[in-house]
């Protein structure tokens, strides 16, 4: 399953504030998860725990906080077809099924959205490569993920965000707001989300986990290994470069990373 992908649309929305975009949003995907890479994406390989034996340093733990910054930051305006294929997948992980959305905003041309109660899991870098430089890789690991490792193709997520609610704005060709029918909406994404507004009909609907809150972005890591040995980390950036290898792509979860 891939984890980041390269919708732009996904990938502008989070790119300001330094993460890749999650194309499939998960409640499970956290840091120090390892990824490789296959074309342009980065795909799950299995937790960092699993494949190194610590050193003297221990795997270091996640921080939780919130992230005003992306809390209420709005996305532009976007066209409704490509906005809510993204919304869709974020909308459709928390509701199980994302069956009728389409159809519920058929009359839409445009489609803003920002994400609500957004908190960051981050894992101190230093921490990190302290932890890495002093382990080893498990002696049982296969000649796959050895070649990997030697190949510099192997990834680590050391940052993620999660956001609890999405709030979606949608517009009529003529600029007019589109009026939407709350119980209805309610209807097709059934229990597991919460669908708020300001009244039965709006033109703007917040949709609110029930559950857990979704992965929709993290901050990924290229490793570099020697002979076995941890040489390096670098700050894979969620934006290609010029003139450089396209790994912000690689990184935007079936849809940026995908799990």
């Amino acid at each position: 399953m891939t984890l980041l992908s390269c919708s732009s649309a996904q990938r502008d929305y989070l790119k300001p504030f330094g993460y890749g975009t999650l194309a499939l949003p998960k409640a499970s995907t956290q840091p120090l998860l390892m990824l490789a890479k296959r074309g342009d994406r980065l795909t799950p390989i299995g937790p960092l725990g699993g494949t190194l034996v610590p050193g003297a340093v221990p795997l270091p733990a996640a921080a939780r906080g919130p992230v005003a910054s992306i809390t209420g930051a709005q996305s532009k305006s976007l066209d409704a077809s490509l906005a809510l294929d993204v919304l869709g997948s974020a909308i459709g992980a928390l509701a199980g099924s994302s069956l009728g959305l389409k159809a519920a905003y058929k009359s839409a041309s445009t489609v803003e959205f920002e994400f609500g109660e957004v908190n960051e899991n981050r894992v101190d870098f230093n921490a990190l490569d302290s932890f890495l430089a002093a382990a080893s890789p498990l002696p049982a690991i296969g000649p796959a993920l050895q070649k990997m490792l030697e190949n510099d193709e192997v990834f680590v997520i050391t940052a993620t965000v999660d956001a609890k609610s999405i709030t979606v704005k949608g517009k009529k060709s003529d600029g007019t707001d589109l009026g939407l029918d709350v119980p209805v909406v309610q209807q097709l994404v059934g229990a597991k989300v919460s669908v708020g507004s300001t009244g039965a009909q709006s033109s703007v609907l917040t949709y609110t986990s029930t559950d857990m809150p979704l992965t929709i972005g993290a901050e990924v890591v290229r490793l570099f290994f020697r002979n076995g040995r941890y040489q390096a980390a670098k700050l894979v950036k969620p934006t290609p470069l010029a003139g450089k290898e396209k790994e912000a792509e690689a990184v935007a979860p079936d849809q940026m990373l995908e799990l």
